[in-house]
């Protein structure tokens, strides 16, 4: 893929801004990603200044940016035509992000929107996501925001544009030492933030994802916004204590979920020959599906209001 993500010390990695990105494997599959000035895909739609038309934010990582499909396929743009416009739809997903990214750039670009409805997007890899990059946290019941200088996320300042990016063997020897570096700055994370002896052995990671998720949840809900969970094909099973906070914030109204396997059933060979699940028929049966969701929720008294920090 070139160009690759750029390094950010606010969200350790942000896609550059009106960029088209090639992302292929000569001879098997080839697919361009168009970002706005923003940096994220889709058109680039300023905030209201009314709430005559509302936006929806779609928050999550590579599943929400639409690695893997053209422009135009990606679930988010899927669910903006669904909505016939009644509604704009942000799409503020980027890859390899987690919950401590996502949270971040709601309240610096999404929140002017004034959404009543918030979707984000739920993968396996989010929770380690968290401890990799640790902009978001929670002091004394609000959210801070903390930049990064690490050296894995840094490199990316020179490297993200280089011609080595269209090098085969390079991509080989990167992922294998970004993995590397990654592993050994989420091990770090998690030993700092183990709990006491004698306490609950739940793991760092879900800890932080549940904490944050719910207090994301609250507070979007305090203001006047729903949070609507989608989850990639199954993937929240393996994390007991962060499916229990979901049951627990859905029971109070805190959020609603829903399990994209559930909308695949009975569907075969929908994946995306880059390696994700979904793939163009996926996304379209998400946006279509979201559609039908959401579409409620965006009439007068169905949601509205502005979450703050």
């Amino acid at each position: 893929m070139t160009p690759r993500w750029r390094f950010s010390p606010s969200y350790c990695t942000l896609a550059y801004p009106s960029t088209h990105m090639v992302h292929q494997r000569p001879g098997r599959w080839r697919f361009v990603y168009t970002t706005n000035a923003l940096g994220h895909r889709g058109p680039e739609i300023p905030p209201a200044v009314d709430v005559a038309r509302p936006a929806v934010v779609v928050l999550g990582d590579s599943y929400t940016f639409g690695a893997g499909v053209n422009d135009g396929e990606e679930y988010a743009a899927v669910l903006r035509d669904a909505l016939h416009g009644a509604a704009d739809v942000v799409n503020l997903g980027v890859g390899g992000w987690g919950l401590t990214q996502e949270i971040r750039r709601y309240y610096d670009v999404g929140a002017p929107f004034r959404p009543p409805v918030v979707v984000l997007q739920f993968s396996a890899n989010d929770p380690e996501d968290d401890l990799n990059c640790t902009v978001t946290r929670i002091d004394n019941g609000r959210f801070t925001f903390h930049d990064t200088g690490d050296a894995v996320f840094s490199v990316k300042r020179f490297l993200s544009r280089s011609p080595l990016q269209r090098s085969q063997v390079y991509n080989l020897v990167r992922d294998t030492a970004y993995r590397f570096f990654a592993s050994r700055k989420i091990a770090a994370t998690r030993a700092a933030t183990q709990p006491a002896p004698g306490t609950s052995a739940i793991p760092p990671e879900e800890v932080v994802h549940a904490d944050l998720l719910a207090h994301f949840a609250r507070d979007l809900r305090a203001h006047g916004a729903r949070l609507v969970l989608v989850i990639v094909n199954g993937q929240l099973a393996g994390f007991p204590h962060i499916a229990e906070t979901v049951r627990t914030l859905a029971s109070k109204g805190d959020l609603e979920v829903y399990d994209a396997a559930d909308w695949l059933s009975g569907m075969t060979d929908y994946a995306s020959p880059e390696g994700h699940i979904w793939g163009a028929r996926a996304h379209r049966v998400v946006g279509e599906r979201l559609a039908a969701i959401l579409e409620p929720l965006l009439l007068p008294g169905g949601g509205a209001g502005a979450a703050t920090r």
